[in-house]
C-alpha cells in the first residue's frame, strides 16, 4: 500500500536549514492544534461570554453573536493570530525549496511526461475554464491557489500542494504513513470483500497522490483522474510516471464530466466536498452517479467536521472559512449531504455516512458512500 511520504523525482532536495524550518513549522502547528486549540471553548466560557454579557447585558442569541463573543477572548484572538501565521509559514517553509529547485522540477516533469515509454497520459482542453469559485481563491492560503499557471510548463501548483500539504498534515497530527486512499481502500475491503474495480475515476485529483495509490493497489485497473488545475495535472502526471504507475489524467470539472454513462466501477473523491460550492458539489454528485456502472460504488472522503456538539463548537469550527481561504467549509459541514445524494439519484438504502480511522495518526475521515444497484 502506498503512503504519503513516498520519494519521487519531483520532490525538492531539502537543505538542512530547510528541513529544520519545516520541522519547526510542524511542531508549532501541532502545539497550536493539539494543545492550544482545544482550550478555545473554555476561553469562550471564561473570557468571551462574560465580556459579551457585560457589553450587551444578555447572552448571545445568534451564531454571529456567538462569534462576536468568542472574539472578546484575548486568548482566542492570540491563538487565531498564531494559527494564521503558522499557516502562512507553511507556504514559506514548503514554497522556498520548491521555487529554489523549480527549474529542475519542471525539466524533470517535462522529461517524464514526454518519455516514449511513459505509462499514462495527460489530456488537456485548451478551451477549458476553471470554475470562478475556485480560481478566485487561494484555498488554505496556497499562493496562487489551485489553478496557478505561470507558463505553459508550470507545475508549481502541484509541487506546492504536495509539499505544503505534507507540512500541513503532519502539523495536524496526521502520521507520515497516512493515506486517504488507503483509508478508502481499507473501507472497501470491509464492506465489499474481494471487490476489484477495473475502471476507477478520481474526481479532483490535485497533485495525484491518491490516484497513484489507487493505481498501485488495483494494478489491473484503468485509473482516470480529473482536476481543474493545469499545473496540478502536469505535476500529477509526472509524479505518477516517476512512481511507475499508470494513470490517465484529464483537465475536467467534476460537475460536467465528459465520460459516458456507466463507465466506472469505482468513483472516488478525496477532500473535495469541502472545496467546492453547493451547486458544483450537487452537480458533481449527480455526475458521479451518472458515470458509475451498475453495481459500482462512489466514495467521497473528506474531513470529519460535520458534527459540532454545540453552537459554540460550530462557530469555532468556522475559523478556517474566515481566516484560511476555505470558503465552503461551513456549507460542507452543515448541509444535508445524504439529501444531496438522494437528489443525485441514489436510493436511501444505497447511501451511507461513515467515519473511518486514519491509517496513521490520530483521528479519522468522513466517508459518504453511494452504491448503484444493478
Amino acid at each position: 500500500m502506498q503512503v504519503r511520504n513516498l520519494r519521487h523525482a519531483l520532490l525538492p532536495a531539502l537543505t538542512p536549514d530547510e528541513r529544520s524550518r519545516q520541522r519547526s513549522v510542524v511542531a508549532l502547528r501541532r502545539l497550536l492544534n493539539t494543545h492550544v486549540r482545544p482550550r478555545n471553548i473554555d476561553l469562550y466560557e471564561q473570557e468571551g461570554l462574560p465580556a459579551f454579557k457585560a457589553r450587551h447585558g444578555r447572552e448571545p442569541r445568534t451564531l454571529a453573536e456567538i462569534d462576536a463573543a468568542l472574539l472578546e477572548s484575548s486568548g482566542y484572538r492570540l491563538w487565531s493570530a498564531m494559527n494564521r501565521s503558522a499557516q502562512e509559514l507553511i507556504w514559506m517553509a514548503a514554497g522556498e525549496p520548491v521555487m529554489r529547485d523549480v527549474e529542475r522540477i519542471e525539466s524533470t516533469a517535462e522529461q517524464l511526461a514526454t518519455d516514449s515509454e511513459k505509462l499514462g497520459a495527460l489530456r488537456m482542453n485548451p478551451s477549458f475554464k476553471p470554475p470562478a469559485e475556485i480560481a478566485a481563491v487561494d484555498i488554505h492560503l496556497q499562493p496562487g491557489g489551485y489553478v496557478l499557471e505561470r507558463n505553459d510548463r508550470d507545475i508549481v501548483a502541484g509541487a506546492l500542494y504536495e509539499n505544503g500539504g505534507n507540512v500541513y498534515s503532519f502539523g495536524q497530527g496526521i502520521g507520515k504513513g497516512d493515506s486517504k486512499a488507503a483509508a478508502v481502500i481499507a473501507h472497501l475491503d470491509r464492506i465489499r470483500p474481494g471487490f476489484r474495480p477495473l475502471r476507477i475515476l478520481e474526481i479532483g485529483c490535485s497533485a495525484g497522490a491518491a490516484a497513484c495509490a489507487y493505481a498501485a493497489h488495483y494494478d489491473d485497473a484503468t485509473v482516470h483522474a480529473i482536476d481543474i488545475g493545469v499545473g496540478m495535472l502536469r505535476y500529477a502526471h509526472a509524479r505518477a510516471e516517476s512512481l511507475d504507475v499508470r494513470v490517465l489524467f484529464e483537465l475536467m470539472s467534476g460537475a460536467d464530466m465528459q465520460f459516458d454513462d456507466g463507465t466506472f466501477d469505482l468513483v472516488v473523491s478525496n477532500n473535495l466536498l469541502h472545496e467546492i460550492g453547493r451547486d458544483n458539489r450537487r452537480a458533481m454528485l449527480r455526475e458521479a452517479r451518472r458515470v458509475l456502472a451498475a453495481g459500482g460504488i462512489a466514495i467521497h472522503q473528506d474531513v470529519p467536521i460535520r458534527e459540532a456538539p454545540t453552537p459554540v463548537h460550530q462557530v469555532e469550527r468556522g475559523w478556517d472559512q474566515k481566516f484560511n481561504g476555505e470558503i465552503f467549509w461551513n456549507q460542507y459541514a452543515e448541509d444535508d449531504l445524504v439529501a444531496d445524494m438522494r437528489a443525485a439519484g441514489f436510493a436511501s438504502d444505497e447511501i451511507a455516512e461513515t467515519r473511518v480511522e486514519k491509517i496513521s495518526g490520530a483521528g479519522g475521515w468522513y466517508l459518504l458512500t453511494g452504491e448503484k444497484s444493478g
